[in-house]
């Protein structure tokens, strides 16, 4: 999930259009990488918060 530079609602990486305003989305393959690498850096942080209070 990306969120669109024009209207600022997420949506989906591999669209080529934001499902809410139709704009073109225009990232290149660099910016799509960093954005992926957040995301899921992001998500794995997330997990082990959850594992952790599960262990308390």
């Amino acid at each position: 999930m990306i969120k669109c530079t024009h209207c600022s609602k997420v949506t989906e990486l591999q669209m080529q259009r934001c499902i809410h305003c139709g704009k073109i989305l225009t990232y290149t393959v660099a910016e799509k990488f960093d954005i992926l690498a957040e995301s899921v850096e992001h998500a794995l942080k997330k997990e082990l918060e959850t594992r952790r209070k599960m262990k308390h």
